[in-house]
């Protein structure tokens, strides 16, 4: 028990960030952040170390947000609906962010967990690859070319 205390302390924001950037829901984040870590304590004995407690813990969570997804079909995306209750208007560079991620949010899967898991959780690309079931230079190439796309779409 103690290990998954020491993983919680450790993982959690990381959980709720990687959540969040998919769903855009405060109380669906924290459902599935609790529900990631009671799946953790009943897997814990599978865990071989193939990949970092990090990654593992994080392709739990995304294993729970779609099962979350199939359960809940008709969830809307907060993030397109309420995007003023979310902007702060004294910080510029917190707009900018807010119209970076929108962008990222309408990508395909699985490059827009690949731009989450790359710039949110800052994420290598090797555990990426190990989170979404790909190559590390699948996700590599992946994030380069999206980055471009994001790059020149934010510039217009």
């Amino acid at each position: 028990m103690e290990n998954i205390e020491k993983l919680y302390d450790l993982y959690s924001k990381d959980v709720y960030r990687f959540i969040y950037s998919l769903s855009f829901d405060e109380e669906v984040s924290k459902d599935i952040m609790q529900s990631t870590f009671l799946e953790c304590i009943k897997s814990i004995k599978n865990f071989k170390g193939k990949c970092s407690e990090k990654t593992w813990i994080l392709a739990i969570a995304k294993n729970q947000y779609y099962t979350y997804l199939k359960k809940h079909p008709f969830t809307e995306n907060l993030y397109d609906s309420d995007l003023d209750k979310y902007r702060d208007y004294e910080h510029e560079s917190l707009d900018e962010y807010n119209e970076v991620l929108k962008i990222i949010n309408k990508l395909k899967e699985p490059q827009r967990q690949i731009m989450i898991l790359r710039l949110i959780n800052d994420l290598t690309f090797k555990e990426i690859g190990q989170i979404i079931g790909k190559s590390e230079s699948y996700c590599r190439v992946n994030f380069f070319r999206e980055k471009k796309k994001i790059v020149l779409q934010f510039e217009e």
